[in-house]
């Protein structure tokens, strides 16, 4: 499927019109009123409110999952009776603006979903004003923990994404003093505790702690504290753009040749603002990278090239988690047989799927994806293995 793409920034809304120019069947178009519509329109489509960053810290991902969603629409509307409309809106800066928005999308778009890629602070706001309203798919990696009726956070935790890299790293490079630092919210820091605890459970030291505010640029301060440590390791979570500006200025000051990092949440935009040049002994660990050689990801970027041509946003494991995040809804929407908060909330335990990361179930609330550990090669991620499931 060709198709051809635009990219419009209206303030709080962000479309993307993608038309395609010869293939048949039904399929999805995204109009300027920030709407994706279908050729063929049954009487009751699906409508999903999409929430994804237009601004701030995150909004360096923005683009790349509202291409994922639109070819995750367009492949259901294709192929299933099921027929989606994608309604879009800025989930990027202050939670209870995001809220606003998404309130404008139920109220005066109708949504009947909400599926978003955003900070884990939004995810607590949109759950306390959404939750029992109507269904919320929260997609990315995120701390863990969300067990709230009606919210399915679909994404890998710090259980699953670290106890066997972190030991990974110390068994194979040595990495027994670790400095963590992340951004001033609640992912990071809930995640460090996951992360103290599986270091110092593996005899290593925690030599160091910072955090930074979003969009806080002055991170000199925390440069010399990590120089002052004398660390082996650097474990970072920072959010996009705040992770771009501190990963190269780590290497300008020269700690990259002697420091390793580790990281669980630089993906692929963020490795091309970070450079080829700053990415010296910098590792990942994560459920997804467009690398993967598996038959699963050699057929959505097969797809996805198809559909936006080779320049268009590069994949990553956020907004891959925005295409499965639409496939996985549609399929606990056929499991429930509707969108009563009830029918899928009973529909959620056990709900089996495919996607890019495989075959995925639900199991006691969650899904098991198999973890990568990838080290930066230039501007891209090369995978080193599979690591086996280890506690957390």
């Amino acid at each position: 499927m060709q198709t051809q793409t635009d990219l419009t920034n209206d303030n709080a809304l962000l479309w993307l019109r993608a038309r395609p120019v010869a293939s048949g069947g039904r399929y999805s178009r995204m109009t300027n009123t920030g709407k994706t519509v279908t050729d063929i329109r049954p009487a009751k489509p699906l409508r999903i409110g999409l929430l994804v960053p237009f601004h701030g810290s995150d909004a360096i991902w923005g683009p790349s999952c509202q291409y994922s969603a639109v070819l995750a629409a367009a492949e259901i509307n294709r192929s299933s009776e099921l027929q989606i409309e994608l309604f879009a809106a800025d989930a990027g800066g202050d939670p209870q603006q995001v809220v606003a928005r998404s309130w404008q999308l139920f109220k005066e778009h109708q949504v009947d979903v909400l599926v978003g890629v955003h900070l884990s602070s939004v995810r607590v706001a949109l759950r306390e004003a959404f939750a029992g309203i109507i269904p919320y798919v929260f997609a990315p990696l995120y701390e863990g923990g969300e067990n709230t009726p009606g919210v399915y956070a679909i994404g890998e935790t710090p259980h699953q994404q670290f106890p066997a890299a972190i030991y990974w790293m110390m068994k194979n490079l040595k990495a027994q003093r670790w400095f963590i630092v992340g951004n001033d919210y609640i992912w990071p820091r809930a995640s460090h505790d996951a992360v103290r605890n599986i270091i110092q459970r593996n005899n290593g030291e925690i030599v160091g702690e910072d955090y930074l505010g979003l969009g806080q640029t002055n991170i000199g301060q925390v440069i010399n504290n990590i120089k002052k440590s004398n660390p082996d390791i650097v474990f970072v979570s920072l959010v996009g753009t705040d992770c771009v500006l501190f990963n190269r200025a780590f290497a300008k000051s020269g700690l990259s040749g002697r420091v390793l990092r580790l990281s669980g949440s630089i993906e692929e935009n963020i490795l091309m603002g970070i450079g080829s040049g700053h990415n010296h002994n910098l590792y990942c660990a994560a459920s997804y990278f467009n690398s993967l050689d598996t038959a699963e990801n050699r057929h959505f970027m097969n797809q996805y090239r198809a559909a936006f041509g080779q320049h268009a946003p590069v994949q990553s494991v956020l907004s891959q988690s925005c295409y499965e995040a639409i496939h996985f809804f549609s399929a606990l929407v056929k499991r429930a047989g509707g969108l009563s908060l009830s029918s899928l909330n009973s529909a959620y335990e056990g709900l089996r799927y495919q996607s890019v990361r495989g075959h995925q179930q639900v199991v006691q609330g969650c899904l098991t994806p198999t973890i990568y550990l990838a080290k930066a090669r230039d501007l891209h991620f090369e995978i080193v293995q599979a690591l086996p499931p280890l506690p957390g």
